[in-house]
């Protein structure tokens, strides 16, 4: 989760998140190794995820803002630091895994933090990520978050050219006109809010139980045609 969300009031129980740490889970299980591996997690956020992404291998994670380093747990993670994540001090084919989740959109040069995670990723080593999806969906929400940008697929083989494509798909399909309504309701809106809305119980479940269904397509690589989010995996060759 980001930390701006946690700031605006949105909970570990939020449908949105829920069901994104369960794709976690499934992208993550997709190049599971056999033997205890080393996971660099860029920009972590307040580390909703990590108790998932721990489980894979020994955890390193960075982010730019010492406050949500804060409340990270240390009992999930190898090592947590302050750093620039297009400047890491690590060295060269460090990592067998990189996972940024919702990162690369807050990085003004993102090829520099491509280039700086192709580095410390040994060679067969994967690349796994999520970003917003599509540039004409970005609205105050995201300047909110300090966005710079959406992607669509052809940016991100574009941005990714060195690495080999493993999967790339859509997520949130389900609700994919709802949140795009809204988005594009407040497109042009010089606000910067973060869009959280307080869900009953009832409506908040029924949101994740159709992201749930989606999540089992992608575990099973069902690609949904389109989504409010991409995720992807990526490996260096």
């Amino acid at each position: 989760m980001d930390y701006k969300d946690y700031q605006a009031g949105a909970t570990k129980d939020f449908f949105w998140h829920k069901a994104k740490i369960q794709l976690i889970s499934i992208l993550l299980n997709k190049v599971k190794s056999d033997k205890r591996v080393k996971i660099l997690n860029v920009g972590a956020g307040i580390g909703d995820e990590l108790p998932v992404v721990h489980k894979a291998g020994d955890l390193y994670v960075i982010d730019i803002d010492p406050n949500a380093l804060e409340l990270i747990p240390q009992e999930f993670v190898f090592e947590k630091k302050v750093c620039d994540a297009c400047h890491m001090s690590y060295p060269d084919s460090f990592f067998d895994s990189v996972a940024a989740f919702d990162v690369l959109e807050h990085i003004e040069n993102d090829i520099d933090l491509i280039n700086e995670i192709y580095r410390v990723l040994k060679p067969g080593g994967f690349f796994v990520f999520t970003v917003p999806a599509f540039n004409f969906l970005f609205s105050s929400h995201d300047r909110a978050l300090k966005h710079f940008r959406r992607y669509d697929k052809r940016t991100i083989k574009n941005r990714l050219s060195m690495f080999k494509c493993i999967e790339l798909g859509y997520r949130v399909f389900s609700l994919f006109l709802p949140v795009s309504a809204q988005r594009l309701l407040n497109r042009k809106s010089f606000a910067h809010e973060v869009h959280f809305m307080r869900l009953p119980k009832i409506v908040n479940n029924i949101f994740y139980y159709l992201l749930m269904v989606e999540n089992w397509l992608i575990k099973h690589r069902i690609h949904l045609p389109v989504g409010t989010t991409i995720y992807g995996i990526y490996k260096k060759v």
